[in-house]
């Protein structure tokens, strides 16, 4: 009686082993499949969700283990490249997506980048020895200076810059309505600076003879002789001599 069952089940054998030879096989070919990005480890894995696409303007910079983008506003972001000519020192344009995770440690994220071109960077980060920008200098600072437009009237400048007895450059004007003397700052980062609790406003040279002031960060606007400081800022021209 036990006869029939015994065959039965030795016959069963081999098909079960087939079975399993089958299941090995196919898991040896998931795990030998290559991984797309595995010729640019700095990518990490790619958003599994939707995707988070970003288009950023900065300067390009040396960053610890992948490029730094960092924006005018201050934000960087590490960059991955597949194939680029562009590198540090760069001012460029560039469209892409977060990665999920990547081994780039610095910046907000790593942008996987699709696309990449040069741009022309804002008045405020130019370099003078780079992208054709002026170097603020006290001497470029001091004379009368009247709001850019067709209302400018050297006879009644909107601000005065001289030099004082320690070789200081002031400024004589007129902030939210009121008189005001300050001092104008043509070190790394140029500003016109005032006692508190006035902000601190942002200069740079704008155009071949011009000079903006910007608002402050995090601040409410002021008026300066009249001119609402706001967005990409005012820009003035000096009085001839």
């Amino acid at each position: 009686m036990m006869g029939p069952k015994l065959t039965a089940s030795l016959l069963g054998a081999p098909l079960l082993l087939a079975a399993c030879a089958g299941s090995t096989d196919s898991s040896d070919d998931a795990i030998s499949a290559p991984d797309k990005d595995a010729d640019n480890p700095a990518a990490g894995t790619r958003p599994s969700g939707e995707p988070q696409l970003l288009t950023l303007e900065g300067r390009i910079e040396e960053g610890l283990e992948c490029p730094v983008l960092r924006t005018p506003d201050g934000e960087t972001y590490a960059l991955s490249f597949r194939d680029t000519e562009l590198g540090p020192g760069d001012y460029v344009r560039v469209s892409g997506e977060i990665a999920d995770a990547s081994f780039c440690m610095q910046g907000q994220g790593t942008l996987i980048v699709q696309d990449a071109s040069k741009a022309e960077p804002p008045a405020r980060d130019r370099d003078p020895a780079r992208a054709g920008g002026i170097a603020l200098t006290s001497q470029y600072v001091r004379g009368s200076w009247v709001a850019k437009g067709v209302d400018a009237d050297c006879a009644r400048p909107d601000f005065d810059v001289t030099a004082n007895s320690r070789g200081m450059s002031i400024i004589e004007t007129r902030v939210n309505g009121y008189p005001e003397t300050g001092v104008v700052d043509v070190g790394p980062t140029p500003a016109l600076q005032w006692d508190e609790p006035l902000p601190t406003l942002p200069i740079e040279a704008r155009g071949p003879d011009g000079l903006a002031v910007m608002p402050a960060e995090g601040a409410d606007p002021v008026t300066l002789a009249g001119h609402r400081i706001e967005g990409d800022g005012v820009v003035f021209v000096k009085c001839a001599d």
